[in-house]
């Protein structure tokens, strides 16, 4: 079997050790939710008024924050990359296994909705030897072709494709990353990165482009102004159309998938660094 363990690790990813390896998935990612239940707490009672109103304390609110997001290394994928680097995982390891969850971040907010989807958290396993792991338990297991499906679904209903890889180790032959699906109002973090300069992600690798002969306006539509979580469109005064503040495109494709006349594509931007699955664009790159 090729050796691919080098396209989990950009710059910035955490390397753990095996016994830290071991603890993440069967502790904290099973309690993750209690976790962020008291973040949430804390950030929203009684503790978050008495930190703003002594000024040396302020300070905290923003480290626990920071705390929560910066780890895990946030980047934002495209569906089809998404639906790529899910094919070729299951093309170049034997023995991996992708769950779904309840996303932690409702469980924390109690923000269940009977007409959305509330179970979006993906996660790889993956294991030199063939066999779920039995304390595994936090999570459902699912096959390859359920899970695209899930995505696609997901991308249809506005959830943005974010990949966290704080957890990736590779040097026992085990590996976990994470493909969180968000929604403003939902996901904590990105809540939370919106307030103070989006540091739960990476720099952007795609960018939105808008082909303004196909945008038909505001009037008519406006639909991509819903989709886009970052405050990256506004309106053109000049002609009622779209145009996009490049500086906060996250490339999350969002705006594409819900312009009914085909008016958003993407672009990939060559200079920017892709921090986890770096082989899965070697093949742009060379162009």
């Amino acid at each position: 079997m090729i050796n691919n363990s080098h396209i989990f690790h950009g710059s910035y990813t955490w390397k753990w050790n095996a016994p830290f390896f071991f603890l993440v998935p069967r502790f904290y990612m099973r309690y993750e939710w209690a976790l962020m239940k008291v973040a949430h707490k804390l950030l929203a009672g009684r503790f978050m008024d008495f930190c703003r109103r002594h000024g040396a304390l302020r300070i905290i609110p923003e480290m626990i924050k920071r705390l929560l997001t910066i780890v895990g290394n946030g980047e934002v994928y495209t569906l089809e990359e998404c639906v790529q680097i899910y094919e070729t995982l299951f093309r170049d390891f034997p023995y991996v296994y992708v769950g779904v969850r309840i996303c932690p971040c409702r469980q924390a907010r109690e923000k269940y909705d009977k007409n959305d989807l509330n179970v979006t958290d993906l996660n790889f396993f993956f294991s030199k030897t063939p066999g779920k792991n039995k304390w595994i338990k936090f999570t459902k297991f699912i096959s390859i072709e359920e899970a695209k499906k899930l995505l696609i679904k997901m991308d249809q209903r506005g959830f943005v494709h974010t990949m966290f890889g704080g957890c990736a180790h590779l040097a026992d032959g085990s590996v976990m990353l994470s493909l969180c699906n968000c929604k403003r109002g939902i996901c904590m973090p990105m809540d939370w990165a919106l307030e103070k300069d989006q540091f739960l992600y990476q720099k952007p690798h795609n960018l939105a482009v808008i082909d303004q002969n196909n945008c038909i306006g505001v009037e008519e539509c406006g639909k991509c102004l819903k989709y886009c979580y970052y405050n990256a469109r506004v309106i053109d005064l000049s002609n009622g159309k779209i145009k996009i503040i490049d500086e906060n495109c996250m490339g999350c494709g969002l705006c594409r998938a819900s312009c009914p006349q085909g008016a958003n594509i993407m672009k990939f931007l060559y200079k920017s660094k892709v921090l986890f699955y770096q082989n899965l664009f070697k093949d742009v790159y060379a162009k």
